[in-house]
C-alpha cells in the first residue's frame, strides 16, 4: 500500500488494528511490541498474536457488516434518518467516502501486522534455537497469522472487486498483494493492483499454510482460529471461486463432524444471539467486557434510555425480507424481529431488526447494541453445501437435503420438499437471506449470482424515504457501483493505483 499503509511509524506498526465506526478506524492495544525489537521468543509471538486477535472484533462488526446490507435491498431508511451511511444506501458514494477509506487503510494496516508476525515466526524458527515444543507452538502461530492475512485479503476482495469468474479472473483487477513488511518513501515502489486471480491465489496459498499448521481442534464458540475455522473459510472461499467440488467437501466435513448442531429451540436460539453462546457458532471474535468491545448496530433500534417506546430506528427491514419468513413458526423471525410503536424519527408502527440486542456482559446499564461477531456458523456451511451441490451435475437431491435439514431446525413443523432447476437456486437464495440476514453477505451474494435488485415499497411507504435513490432504488446486475471506490488518498499517493470504473473521472 501507500506510505499510509506500509511506512507506518515503528512505534505504531506493531499492533495497528482495524475497526469501522462512524468516525474512527484505528485502535491500539497497550502492550504492543516495539518493532525495533525482533521476535526473540515464543512469548513475543504470543503477545503479538494476542494483539491481532484483540483487534479483529472491529473487522467483523459494525460497518463491515451492515454497510453492504444497506447498499443492497435489505433495509429502508426511515424519514428524517439523519443520513447515517446514506451515501451507500442512496448510491451517492464517491472516492472520498470515509467508510471505504477506513476499510481499505485499516485492513491493509492489519495485513501489515500479519506480515510482520509471519516474518518474525519464520526468522525465529530458522535460528534453530527453540525447543521442539516451542517450535510447534511458533509454527501454529505462523499458521494463525497466515489465516488472518487470508481473511483480510478476502474482505478486501469482497468490498473492492468483482465476482471471481475462473474464466476471466486473470484479466480482472484484484487488490495489491503485499506479503512483506518493507516500508519505503519512494512512491514509485508502491504496489499496483494484482489481478483478481492472483488475489485469490494468495488467499488460497495462505489458507494452505493455515491448514498445515493450525491443528487445534474446533469447539463451539471458539474465540481462536482452529482447524475448523480454517476449513470454514476455505468453504466460503471455494464457493466465491465457484469451485463447487471443494466448497462442498469443506462444508460437508464440518457438518458431518457433528460438533456444531443446529439449534431448533426458539428460546435457546434467541438467548444464543443475546448472550453469544450459540452452540452452532464455529468462531466468534472475543469481547470481554464494556472496555473491550467492537462496533455496534445502533442504527436499527437506537434506544439510549432503555425505556419501552424510546426506540429511534434509522433503518428498518424491507417488507420483502419479512415476508420471506413463516412468521408464526420460524424461530429466526421471533428472535430477530420485533414490531413496535415508534415516535421518533417517525410516528407509526414498524417491525425492527433486533438481531443484535447487545450482550449484557458488554455494557453497564443501557445496551450498546454490541454482540460478539459470529464469523462462522454451521448454518452457513449447510447453505454453502446446498449451493455447491446445486451447481454440480446431479446434485439437486443433495442440495435439497441440506436445505431441508436447515429448515427442519428453524421452522416448526416443516414438511420436507424437493427442489430442482431454477426453483432450487431461488430457494437457496431466499434461504441465505432468511438465515444470514444482516451478517454482511447480501451484496457479495448479489455479485456472485450476477443479480441486480429493486427495493420494495417498504413496510409503510409513508414512513420511509421515497425517491429513486431510496425506496425506489433499483440497480442492474453487475452494477459497477457494487464495487467500493479506492480511496482518494490512495489514488493521490500511489501512482501505480487504478480506480474502480464507476469512480473514474472522465
Amino acid at each position: 500500500m501507500t506510505k499510509r499503509n506500509i511506512n507506518i511509524k515503528a512505534s505504531l506498526l506493531a499492533l495497528l488494528v482495524a475497526a469501522v465506526s462512524s468516525c474512527n478506524l484505528d485502535r491500539f492495544p497497550d502492550d504492543a511490541i516495539n518493532t525495533e525489537e525482533s521476535m526473540e521468543s515464543l512469548a513475543d509471538c504470543k503477545s503479538f498474536l494476542n494483539g491481532l486477535y484483540s483487534g479483529m472484533k472491529y473487522c467483523f462488526s459494525g460497518g463491515f457488516v451492515y454497510v453492504p446490507e444497506l447498499q443492497a435491498d435489505s433495509f429502508h431508511a426511515v424519514k428524517n434518518f439523519g443520513n447515517f451511511d446514506g451515501d451507500f444506501y442512496s448510491y451517492q458514494v464517491t472516492a472520498s467516502n470515509s467508510t471505504a477509506a477506513d476499510v481499505w487503510f485499516g485492513v491493509y494496516a492489519y495485513i501489515g501486522n500479519a506480515n510482520f508476525l509471519i516474518e518474525g515466526t519464520q526468522k525465529l524458527l530458522s535460528r534453530g534455537t527453540l525447543s521442539e515444543d516451542d517450535a510447534v507452538q511458533v509454527r501454529h502461530i505462523y499458521g494463525e497469522a497466515s489465516y488472518i492475512r487470508a481473511h483480510m485479503y478476502l474482505l478486501l476482495a469482497q468490498f473492492f472487486c468483482e465476482d471471481y469468474d475462473p474464466e476471466t479472473a486473470s484479466g480482472k483487477a484484484g487488490v495489491p498483494i503485499v506479503t512483506k513488511y518493507d516500508p519505503t518513501g519512494d512512491s514509485s515502489k508502491y504496489p499496483a493492483r494484482n489481478t483478481l486471480e492472483e488475489t485469490y491465489q494468495q488467499i488460497v496459498s495462505d489458507l494452505n499454510v493455515a491448514k498445515e499448521y493450525v491443528l487445534s481442534a474446533g469447539a463451539p464458540n471458539s474465540v481462536y482460529v482452529t482447524a475448523d475455522v480454517v476449513e470454514a473459510l476455505n468453504a466460503r472461499v471455494m464457493l466465491y471461486m465457484h469451485n463447487y467440488d471443494e466448497a462442498l467437501k469443506s462444508a460437508k466435513g464440518l457438518i458431518d463432524g457433528g460438533k456444531y448442531p443446529l439449534c431448533s429451540n426458539a428460546g435457546t436460539f434467541a438467548d444464543g444471539w443475546k448472550n453469544d453462546n450459540l452452540s452452532e457458532t464455529i468462531w466468534q471474535v472475543a469481547m470481554t467486557g464494556p472496555d473491550d468491545i467492537g462496533n455496534s448496530f445502533r442504527y436499527f433500534i437506537y434506544n439510549t434510555s432503555g425505556m419501552i417506546g424510546d426506540d429511534n430506528p434509522q433503518y428498518v427491514p424491507e417488507d420483502w425480507v419479512l415476508n420471506l419468513y413463516d412468521q408464526s413458526r420460524d424461530i429466526r423471525y421471533s428472535s430477530w424481529f420485533s414490531t413496535r410503536n415508534i415516535t421518533t424519527p417517525v410516528i407509526g408502527t414498524l417491525t425492527l431488526m433486533v438481531k443484535y440486542p447487545g450482550n449484557p456482559k458488554l455494557y453497564s446499564s443501557v445496551t450498546n447494541y454490541v454482540n460478539q461477531p459470529k464469523v462462522f456458523r454451521i448454518s452457513e456451511m449447510y447453505l454453502i453445501a446446498a449451493e455447491a451441490a446445486a451447481n454440480k451435475p446431479g446434485g439437486e437431491a443433495v442440495a435439497s437435503l441440506y436445505l431441508n435439514t436447515l429448515k427442519v431446525a428453524r421452522i416448526k413443523g416443516w414438511n420436507e420438499q424437493e427442489w430442482s432447476g431454477s426453483s432450487l437456486m431461488n430457494e437457496i437464495k431466499e434461504e441465505r437471506v432468511r438465515e444470514l440476514f444482516c451478517e454482511g453477505h447480501r451484496m457479495n451474494d448479489l455479485k456472485r449470482w450476477h443479480d441486480g435488485f429493486k427495493r420494495s415499497a417498504g413496510q409503510n411507504s409513508s414512513l420511509v424515504m421515497s425517491g429513486d435513490n431510496y425506496a425506489g432504488c433499483s440497480r442492474p446486475a453487475d452494477d459497477p457501483y457494487f464495487l467500493w471506490p479506492i480511496p482518494t488518498a490512495e489514488m493521490e499517493a500511489n501512482p501505480q493505483m487504478t480506480q474502480n470504473p464507476a469512480y473514474t473521472i472522465n
